[in-house]
């Protein structure tokens, strides 16, 4: 399977692109399609994505081995804020290779991969 990639942008936080991108997961899921979300970068939080977890609670769905996996959330900074500020105060870079495989591996075992992006990117 070759998914379909989808990336749900915004230039700012707390716009809506965790709730667009669950709410569209949501209606392609009912739809009969084969649809998981994925953020890429999430910042603010320690082990999990709590914007995974929001997708799944609007889905009406329960953790997916992928999430459990981290494929769904390839990179977590702790400090709650844009992506390149998160990076300087946890003192690492972004893997941008993990990212991609992550999503690559998604693409081959779903129709659509909705991507959500991190707000404050510069």
């Amino acid at each position: 399977m070759s998914g379909q990639i989808y990336f749900v942008s915004g230039i700012d936080t707390e716009i809506g692109k965790t709730y667009a991108t669950g709410f569209l997961a949501k209606l392609w899921t009912e739809q009969g399609k084969k649809v998981i979300t994925q953020k890429l970068i999430q910042t603010g939080n320690a082990d999990i994505s709590e914007d995974i977890e929001k997708h799944r609670e609007i889905m009406g769905q329960g953790w997916f081995q992928e999430d459990h996996d981290k494929l769904t959330m390839p990179e977590i900074f702790s400090y709650p804020a844009s992506p390149h500020l998160a990076t300087r105060l946890d003192n690492r870079e972004i893997d941008f290779q993990k990212i991609e495989d992550a999503t690559k591996i998604l693409a081959e075992r779903f129709e659509i991969v909705l991507l959500e992006g991190a707000g404050g990117l510069m």
